[in-house]
Formats: structure tokens, C-alpha cells, sequence
């Protein structure tokens, strides 16, 4: 297992060692209690459920959580909570319910004790679990009576195995053996779903309102970046007739098929690789000698007809360059890195905001006809796809066919737009750089309405060339300001006046 996982290794790290892989799962173990086996209830609901790959499992970016905030997460259907643990390079994933009372635990905080633990402490009645999840106080009773009923496995919070790898966190979920299953399979592993990719610098999150299928049918579809993406990824007049292979092989760890399209006026060819069930990557070049194109996706079935993309910028190349005693040479920052170092994050994620609302309310609304006309349970399929675009969407099918499922039931349709597009729900509230981005403009918003008032003043006293200079260049800035605020918090999209 070593040997599989050593060439990335450097890049890792793994909560309960440091070592490539977790050779003792003390995290998993001790927040199941003291009884051996002791399953949680996301546990067996998982177990329960249809089948689906049991791998390592992407939560989050590490590189957007806020890591003084217990955040909310979800993989489907069952709610688990992320916060950074004692280790400042440690991340912890437990279930969001306090044994108590079952209030979630992502509503709590965490206490920082005298001697530097963290510790996850429910906003309900404060009580307070270590990073393995076992409770470490209850306010309410005594020391002896304490003691007592932290000897009862109901007391603690199932605590999972975690590993941070390349700016992702990863848990293991599940029941079986982490470490028994990748000495059978080294597919299930982060390292080689994110196989190829050298460093992250940045990434995007954002939940969206339609199934993990959808979001990577579409995904997988360069056909649709022409018409979806007018004007934001070239034009309408990029499409062209695109040539696509059909997969070698489809297995359980997923396919790799090879395209040629145009986009931005630009011919490319390239790879497109499912690394099952989560990472897809597209690697490339465009004709000519004009440069390269790289784009990673990680796409997570969060809950029925809901999914989480996670978009990363990062380099390729595999393994870290070495100097001739083995220590790691620092790289130089490619140009993209730096223009994307120069921009404020959250100025980014805007723009990323506005990429997705682009195609977000018909994927919701043809997942919901799919479904009606009998989507996964249909025996004839319900898309008629006859052109070579549509390759990659029949290979993903034929392989959630044979080796996964959909969360289901669908929930209603959502027919507020308001809604559909909540930005802040789906994006801003857990990202820390949007977060922070929009308290900032709401302190600048403050603080210029105060600068709008004293122009008024001077205006109306003996500085009106002053005053009404001021508060037109207020007056300016406010509009731009509320331009920046709702964009935090909301979208849409209109394609008939996107000509």
C-alpha cells in the first residue's frame, strides 16, 4: 500500500499519522465509543442505502473553510461537520448531531482550552467533543456523575479517519476497512483521483440544485460550453462538429476518451478522465502552439437532487521536481498563478458564481423532466444523443448504470428564482473569503453613506464645489457597492438577452 501511494505522499497529510496512509485509525475507532464495531447512524444509513463506490470521500476545499467555524457538509443524504482540529494541519470530520439532544453541531463553536486543544462544544447545552470525538465535558453534571456517562458509547461522536491532499479534505465514511480495501483497489485512493495535479493554489465551491449525475453529465460535455457559456467561455459561433473516441474500457475506477473541439475561436484536443466516482480532469492543448488547457472538477452527491462542485486551478505534472539531494525545488509561478495572486479571491469566486448560474436553472429543470418520464427506473433511455459529442454522456451512463446510484426520491421543483439561485446559501455562507468579502463591503457601504453625509454638509455651507464633488463620487461608489453586496448573495441568468 506504501509503495502505491509513495510517489504523492509529500503532498498528504493524514490525520492520526503523517505516515502515506493510516496504518491505525484512532480517529474512526475512538469516536465509536468503546464497543468494537459499534456502527453511527450515517454509517448504517450508508451501509444501508444502494450501492455506491466505497472510497475516500471529498468534503470541502481546505483552502475556503473558515478554520474557526464547525461547516456543515453532506454526502447522501447523512450530514457530517468539518472544523480544523488541535493540529493546525488537521482537519476533523464528525456527525453534525450531538449525542445529547441531536442539535447539530455545526451550529456550536469551538473552545480553545489553556492547554490549546480545540474542541467541538454544542451551542445547545455545551457539550464539548475532542478531535476523535469522544465528549470531554458536560456542564450540567458533576465530575463523578461525568465520568460515569462518558463510559456509555452513547456519549461520544462518531469521529472519521481524514487526509488532507492537495488542498482537499477526504474522509473515509464508511464501515469497511480503509486500509484492507486499498491494498485491493489503489483507485479508491485521493492520490489517484487527483493523480497529475502537482499543487492547488486556488479553488471554488459551490452547492447546486441538481443530482450529482447531472452535474456530471454536464460536466463531461464540452458540446454545451458554446450555447451555455456565450460570452463567458467564447461564442455561439464556436461550435463546430466534435470529434470524440469512444472509452477504451469502462471499469469501476472509470474511463478516459479523447476529443476535438473549438472554444474562444481556438481548435484543441485533449483527454477527458473520469476518476470515479468524484474527480473528473480535462488535460490539453490547443492547436497551433497557443498553450495548454488543465480543468479539475470534483463533483459530490450531497443529498437528493443536490450536488457539490468543487472546481480547482492548480499545475500538473505529478511529482514535485527533486535536486540532487532529494529536497523539493520551488517552482516558478506560471503566469496564470500570478494574475490569480494579484485578484482577490472573492472577486474570483464572483466571476465562478456567474459561470455556473449560466447553466444552473436548466440542469434543475431537466433533471426534473428526466425523472418524470421515468429517469433511472426507465427501460428505455429517456435522452436521444446521436452525435459523437455525445459519447462521454453514454459512457457515464453506462458506468452509473453497473456500479452507483442516485440519491432519490427528487425533491419538488424549485420555481423561485430568488431561490435557484441563492448565492449565499449555496456558496458565500461557506466560503471564508466571501465571507469576509462581503463584510467588507458592508463596513465600506457604512462607511461611505458617512462620507455621502458630510458632502451633504459642505454642500449646503460654503464648500459646494467640494460637497457636490463628494457626494457624487459617494453616490457612485454606493451603486457599485450594492452591485458587489447582492452579488454575494444572489444570481440569474437570462439566455434570451445574452445575444
Amino acid at each position: 500500500v506504501l509503495a502505491m501511494l509513495e510517489p504523492c505522499s509529500s503532498l498528504s497529510t493524514i490525520v492520526n499519522g503523517g505516515s502515506p496512509f493510516p496504518t491505525k485509525l484512532t480517529g474512526g475507532e475512538l469516536a465509536a465509543g468503546k464497543t468494537p464495531g459499534l456502527l453511527s447512524q450515517n454509517q448504517k444509513a450508508l451501509d444501508e442505502a444502494p450501492s455506491f463506490p466505497r472510497t475516500w470521500v471529498p468534503l470541502a476545499s481546505s483552502l475556503e473553510l473558515d478554520p474557526n467555524r464547525p461547516t456543515p457538509v453532506s454526502f447522501l443524504g447523512q450530514k457530517y461537520v468539518v472544523y480544523q482540529g488541535s493540529n493546525e494541519d488537521e482537519w476533523v470530520v464528525v456527525d453534525d448531531a450531538c449525542p445529547h439532544r441531536l442539535a447539530p453541531l455545526s451550529e456550536g463553536r469551538i473552545d480553545t482550552t489553556e492547554s490549546g486543544s480545540r474542541l467541538l462544544q454544542c451551542a445547545y447545552h455545551g457539550w464539548s467533543f475532542d478531535d476523535s470525538g469522544m465528549c470531554q465535558d458536560i456542564p450540567q453534571m458533576t465530575k463523578e456523575l461525568k465520568q460515569r456517562a462518558f463510559e456509555n458509547p452513547k456519549c461520544h461522536v462518531k469521529s472519521y479517519t481524514t487526509l488532507a491532499h492537495k488542498g482537499i479534505i477526504w474522509a473515509w465514511l464508511w464501515k469497511e476497512d480503509p486500509v484492507e480495501l486499498t491494498m485491493k483497489d489503489a483507485s479508491i485512493t485521493p492520490e489517484h483521483m487527483m493523480d497529475g495535479i502537482s499543487s492547488v493554489f486556488s479553488s471554488y465551491t459551490r452547492d447546486l440544485p441538481y443530482g450529482w449525475d447531472t452535474l456530471t453529465e454536464n460536466l463531461i460535455d464540452p458540446a454545451h460550453v458554446p450555447f451555455a457559456h456565450h460570452n463567458l467561455q467564447g461564442t455561439r459561433d464556436d461550435a463546430i462538429a466534435i470529434n470524440m473516441t469512444m472509452p477504451k474500457e469502462i471499469t469501476q475506477s472509470g474511463f478516459e476518451l479523447e476529443f476535438e473541439d473549438r472554444t474562444m475561436q481556438k481548435f484543441r484536443k485533449g483527454t477527458a478522465s473520469f476518476r470515479a466516482p468524484y474527480t473528473l480532469v480535462y488535460e490539453g492543448e490547443y492547436m497551433g502552439g497557443s498553450g495548454t488547457f488543465n480543468l479539475t472538477t470534483i463533483n459530490i452527491p450531497t443529498r437528493p437532487g443536490w450536488s457539490r462542485a468543487i472546481v480547482v486551478v492548480a499545475g500538473s505534472g505529478g511529482s514535485p521536481s527533486t535536486d540532487d539531494e532529494g529536497n523539493p525545488i520551488e517552482k516558478k509561478k506560471s503566469l496564470i498563478a500570478k494574475v490569480f495572486g494579484l485578484i482577490p479571491v472573492w472577486l474570483i469566486h464572483q466571476l465562478s458564481n456567474r459561470f455556473l448560474d449560466s447553466d444552473l436553472a436548466f440542469l434543475h429543470y431537466q433533471e426534473q423532466e428526466r425523472e418524470k418520464r421515468g429517469g433511472e427506473s426507465s427501460e428505455e433511455d429517456v435522452y436521444f444523443m446521436p452525435a459523437q459529442a455525445d459519447r462521454a454522456i453514454n459512457a457515464f451512463r453506462r458506468w452509473k448504470k453497473k456500479y452507483a446510484h442516485v440519491p432519490l426520491p427528487l425533491p419538488p421543483p424549485i420555481q423561485s428564482r430568488s431561490v435557484l439561485f441563492d448565492r449565499y446559501t449555496q456558496h458565500t455562507s461557506h466560503c471564508r473569503h466571501c465571507s469576509d468579502g462581503l463584510e467588507s463591503v458592508k463596513k465600506t457601504s457604512l462607511r461611505t453613506k458617512g462620507a455621502l453625509a458630510i458632502g451633504v454638509l459642505l454642500a449646503a455651507t460654503k464648500f459646494p464645489l467640494l460637497g457636490g464633488s463628494l457626494v457624487a463620487v459617494c453616490i457612485g461608489l454606493l451603486q457599485i457597492l450594492k452591485w458587489l453586496e447582492d452579488g454575494f448573495k444572489t444570481g440569474d441568468y437570462k439566455h434570451y438577452e445574452n445575444n
